[in-house]
């Protein structure tokens, strides 16, 4: 079993959001869930490519403070839609 956590970057984690702290509260909660249950947190992180304010080493790319995987928990990187394509790793 494993925690997916996708999309979760600054740029689109905002308090306009609809019932953004009840949203912030429970992805917390499930992280810390599976980290004491010993389930894998897995992040995935969308690119929308050079340019764009979605793009790999800009502040609004990175994963929500709130969020923050721990050294050993895995991180990949997507270009397209879906976290479940081929190439997304």
């Amino acid at each position: 079993m494993i925690l997916l956590v996708v999309d979760t970057q600054n740029l689109i984690m905002y308090d306009d959001l609809y019932q953004f702290q009840t949203f912030v509260y429970r992805i917390k909660t499930l992280i810390k869930e599976a980290r004491n249950n010993d389930i894998e947190v897995i992040y995935v992180r969308h690119d929308d490519g050079v340019g764009q304010k979605l793009t790999k080493g800009t502040l609004g790319y990175e994963i929500y403070e709130e969020f923050q995987p721990m050294p050993n928990e895995r991180v990949f990187d997507k270009n397209v839609n879906s976290a479940f394509r081929e190439d997304t790793g």
